[in-house]
């Protein structure tokens, strides 16, 4: 019963229950027109008790810096996941992210980050990049824009243990339309092949709807795909995660 009441929470879109292996950094950055701080905090939690109990708990934050040309993203996301009193997901990530503009239509970026995520059985992956960064569309609206960076990782996967380093390409096609206020739609998909076998790819996207309840609390609802042609032993090959929150800007 355990497993069906997991499945439940699944389908009706309350528990976030997988955390992909490639986080999407576009839904982090905080959009704002002028300079200086900005932050954001969200937490979603959920609770049942059918034969056993089950609880969810994911806390995020990010806190933004930005001038004329530079900008700096630090990046944290956590997620417990407790079923029958035992533990069924943890997973969480660190993300320090630099960006300089060239332009009106080219930045450059440097980002390092570490994740972990035990129903994906990674203990630990780090990721140092450096990349170039072009913006398709000049409208608030409608903002488009198209990444391609190279980055070193360096991973460990439990059950067996095997230490994975390897140099990947990462490509990515992102969109924000916001098309009447306090509606947007954010979507961003992901390939990241190995550069010494692109056989060995993952395909990532990711689906963000966000609903305005007031000036600065927003309702989101949040859906993941992602595909790994060559996963971790026992790790299927396709994961997907729904989920719905609060979220606070400052």
């Amino acid at each position: 019963m355990k497993k069906y009441a997991i499945l439940f929470f699944c389908l009706i879109g309350i528990a976030p229950l997988m955390r992909a292996q490639i986080v999407n950094m576009e839904n982090k950055r905080i959009a704002t027109d002028t300079t200086g701080f900005s932050g954001k905090m969200g937490v979603s939690l959920s609770a049942a008790r059918f034969t056993q109990s089950f609880i969810a708990a994911d806390i995020s934050g990010q806190v933004q810096w930005k001038t004329n040309k530079n900008l700096y993203l630090l990046v944290g996301d956590f997620q417990i996941v407790n079923a029958g009193g035992e533990s069924f997901n943890n997973s969480g990530f660190g993300h320090i992210r630099y960006n300089r503009k060239f332009g009106d239509v080219i930045r450059g970026e440097l980002f390092t980050q570490i994740q972990y995520n035990s129903v994906t059985k990674i203990t630990k992956r780090i990721l140092n990049g450096i990349g170039i960064r072009f913006k398709l569309s000049p409208h608030e609206t409608a903002k488009i824009y198209w990444g391609l960076a190279l980055m070193n990782e360096y991973e460990e996967v439990s059950d067996p243990k095997i230490i994975n380093k390897d140099n990947r390409m990462s490509s990515y096609f992102t969109f924000t339309l916001a098309p009447v206020e306090n509606i947007i739609l954010r979507n961003t998909t992901y390939i990241q092949p190995k550069l010494a076998d692109f056989k060995d790819y993952r395909l990532a996207n990711n689906t963000q709807l966000s609903f305005g309840i007031t000036d600065q609390l927003k309702f989101t609802t949040v859906f993941n795909f992602l595909y790994d042609s060559r996963p971790p032993a026992e790790v299927p090959t396709i994961n997907y995660q729904v989920k719905n929150g609060l979220s606070y800007t400052f």
